[in-house]
């Protein structure tokens, strides 16, 4: 590695508290991070533009001359309609940080993080879509194909297991040290916002005892184990989305910013009583949102999941005696 990139690559780090608890950067520490990445000369800075999730913001990074090369990061979608909602990897102008509308376009990563994620590599741009390409496509044990999202801060914060992001469900890392090293291949650091919009910042780790990333085989196969993390990864964003779609009247009164957390608390909470089908953890989070703390404190509820929990009788059955 350059010497220029080295040095870079040493000042950015995450913030540590004295009992080396990992903790988000803070705004200040984010941009100046950047501006440094930007403004160093062995360093070229990208960003990945989810066009499913925001399809006005690759236009508006050309049109403000933010970027200045983009290309979708799915190979199968290339030249097809399916590029219109794909994610694309995009050069930066050195100059991004300085451009006037840049300001806004951060803060409405903060507030929808899926849109985007930075990068600061020592590739050009062909060389660094081809290593995140080639990593878009991954098997199940079985050897059905299937997308990586990694681009989506909660899968790449789950692929890594980001430590400093405490709003993740599942915190240890999904993959493997060789694999991590893979993925990061050529990346001095990738930046995201976490669903709480806290700066995250992913770095390279040591791999003295993995494979060397470079003999990682792609497509990646993962094990069972990985594949069960990252579906389990998931599944308060899709029960919410459930929720929100099936049972909407059940949030109207709570905060939009509360509720992940709440169907997360609630989820913990089901599967402390041995709820593990779907239909059942589902309904119990509509049941906790309709009784809210009777479902603890009222002794006749208490009393039937309790049974439910010991397997005499069925979640279902409890409900229909619930006062």
């Amino acid at each position: 590695m350059p010497a220029k990139a080295r040095k870079t690559a040493l000042r950015l780090r995450q913030h540590r508290t004295s009992t080396m608890k990992f903790l988000p950067l803070d705004k200040a520490t984010f941009e100046a991070n950047l501006a440094s990445a930007l403004d160093n000369r062995e360093l070229s800075c990208y960003a990945i533009v989810d066009q499913a999730q925001d399809g006005t913001l690759l236009a508006r990074f050309e049109k403000e001359q933010i970027s200045m090369r983009s290309k979708c990061l799915l190979p199968a979608a290339l030249g097809s309609d399916t590029e219109a909602y794909a994610p694309h990897l995009v050069a930066l102008s050195p100059l991004a940080a300085d451009i006037e509308a840049w300001p806004d376009i951060a803060q409405g990563a903060a507030s929808h993080p899926a849109s985007l994620t930075l990068l600061a590599s020592t590739d050009d741009f062909d060389t660094l879509w081809e290593s995140l390409a080639a990593f878009t496509e991954i098997l199940l044990p079985d050897g059905t194909d299937m997308i990586l999202a990694f681009w989506d801060p909660a899968i790449l914060g789950t692929l890594m297991g980001q430590k400093s992001d405490l709003t993740l469900h599942v915190g240890v890392p999904a993959l493997t040290v060789s694999q991590r090293e893979r993925l990061l291949q050529g990346i001095q650091a990738w930046w995201y916002w976490d669903r709480e919009g806290h700066p995250q910042q992913v770095l390279p780790g040591e791999n003295d005892n993995g494979l060397p990333p470079h003999l990682v085989t792609l497509p990646l196969k993962l094990a069972q184990v990985q594949v069960d993390m990252l579906v389990e990864a998931g599944m308060p964003d899709h029960l919410l989305s459930m929720l929100q779609e099936n049972q909407p009247q059940l949030l109207m009164d709570i905060p939009p910013a509360q509720h992940y957390r709440l169907v997360q608390k609630h989820l913990l909470a089901a599967r402390k009583l041995k709820l593990f089908g779907m239909r059942d953890i589902i309904n119990y989070i509509c049941a906790a949102l309709i009784y809210g703390d009777k479902l603890q404190t009222n002794p006749a509820i208490a009393s039937l999941l309790a049974q439910v929990k010991a397997g005499d009788i069925s979640f279902e059955a409890a409900m229909d005696q619930f006062p």
